[in-house]
């Protein structure tokens, strides 16, 4: 059996990982490459789509289920296997990559190099996504099912809504992929489930050298950064991903609005993709922890409160930009890449009074990346901007287990894995948890290299 990782691999984006047994082939993740990764986008996988048998998905987030379309374009015909709660995500959010990518298609089109005249066909179209969903089949968290001649459970990851840790058994062997594990505690979802044993682990590592800080403390760090903008007249503007940050967000907000202290303020989601993503929450309430479920069941929705409004088209996304009193705007895309977002910032990033409130990961070469590390001017659509605005950060709000809480989660293990193989992280995190392991555990620990293939003895 052997093993090859073609994609987040010394990165964090773009997971696809092969699994080969002689003949029958089967692919984890196939994710879109982003930030300084994204030319990686239409150089192929890396190997021949049209051999795979299956495709196992761990979650919907695009940097895992993002290039699904494409490696049906190119000839993939076997069953993407994923949770329920997964493929209504993916629905959303792979149509919406199909349509921003036409969108990116048409720009370059009309103001492209005619010197070098580059090709602007976009990675895939919604038609492929359509043929790639009508290929999913969902399976249940807890239940075995056969794949060829070997079995796969899917475990709760607690990361997002529907993501899940991937078991498969060989005989009496067992290889584990942990997909993004989320965090202990963290609202809407479940902890992440244990693992008793594995022969082999293939583990993410994004935030291998860091702890996050702590989620009870975290709401009112919230509550006060926005209070302080909102007293000084200015408004905040959080890039958030649409599926699980702007939940998670949504939550910690509700419990201020119900009681008061976000009186008369409008807090809005401007993101069709959020919009639909929450709609789809309320449907998969088996994936919820005890406390949301207590909520539920008392009439009290975590995701509505006094000043909320969510908003799908342009015109009520512009009407925004037109209101005097001081608001909150939570908008895609999470990194700055693209998306509603980019309008705000137009609007706001030179106000010295407003603040840029950043609650997720954000990849190296990306706009919020740069502007976490200090960038005093940005370009955004063509626009040269100084940064005035207060640029902060709440890595409380982390979707990823932090590196206190994946040693945690390791520590489970009754027979520990004896090969660990750490992807999904930046080499500096990478190779600060393969230490922290090795240092803990009786196991070797390998970090791969894109394109590098393993023999599993």
């Amino acid at each position: 059996m052997r093993l090859g990782f073609y994609g987040a691999a010394g990165g964090v984006t773009g997971s696809h990982t092969v699994i080969d047994l002689e003949g029958f082939r089967i692919g984890v993740d196939a994710g879109l490459f982003q930030g300084s990764e994204m030319g990686q986008n239409k150089a192929g996988f890396g190997h021949d789509p049209r051999s795979l048998n299956a495709l196992l998905l761990t979650h919907a987030h695009v940097d895992h289920s993002g290039r699904i379309p494409q490696l049906v374009k190119e000839g993939f015909s076997g069953p993407v296997l994923s949770t329920s709660a997964t493929l209504d995500l993916c629905e959303v959010m792979l149509k919406d990559s199909a349509h921003l990518m036409q969108e990116a298609s048409d720009h370059e089109s009309r103001h492209r190099d005619q010197k070098h005249n580059r090709s602007t066909s976009p990675l895939y179209t919604e038609k492929d996504v359509v043929q790639a969903l009508r290929q999913f089949k969902t399976l249940d968290y807890g239940k075995e099912n056969s794949v060829g001649d070997l079995s796969v459970k899917f475990k709760d990851a607690g990361h997002i809504l529907g993501s899940a840790i991937i078991e498969l058994y060989f005989g009496k062997k067992k290889l584990v992929f942990s997909g993004d594990l989320g965090r202990p505690g963290s609202p809407f979802l479940r902890d992440p489930e244990k693992v008793d044993e594995a022969d082999w682990l293939v583990l993410e590592s994004t935030y291998g050298d860091k702890d996050h800080g702590n989620i009870a403390e975290r709401k009112e760090k919230l509550l006060a950064i926005i209070l302080e903008t909102l007293e000084s007249g200015g408004n905040v503007i959080i890039p958030s991903f649409a599926i699980g940050r702007t939940q998670e967000i949504l939550y910690e907000l509700n419990f201020y609005a119900e009681r008061g202290k976000l009186k008369d303020v409008k807090c809005f989601v401007d993101s069709p993709m959020a919009v639909s993503a929450t709609e789809i929450y309320s449907r998969h309430p088996e994936c919820f922890d005890e406390e949301t479920l207590g909520l539920l069941r008392s009439g009290d929705s975590p995701l509505e409160f006094p000043g909320i409004r969510y908003t799908r088209s342009r015109d009520e996304s512009k009407a925004i930009n037109d209101l005097r009193e001081p608001h909150i705007v939570i908008s895609a895309g999470g990194m700055c890449t693209g998306g509603r977002v980019l309008h705000h910032l137009v609007q706001n990033i030179e106000r010295k009074n407003c603040t840029l409130l950043f609650v997720g990961y954000q990849a190296e070469g990306t706009l919020g990346r740069r502007l976490l590390d200090g960038a005093r001017s940005i370009k955004i659509m063509d626009k040269q901007l100084d940064v005035r605005a207060k640029v902060k950060s709440l890595d409380a709000f982390s979707a990823h287990a932090g590196r206190g809480e994946i040693l945690e989660w390791l520590r489970a293990f009754e027979k520990f894995p004896a090969q660990i193989f750490l992807n999904h992280g930046e080499l500096n995190a990478t190779h600060a948890l393969a230490e922290a392991i090795r240092s803990e555990f009786d196991s070797e620990v390998i970090i791969p290299k894109a394109g590098q293939r393993f023999t599993l003895q």
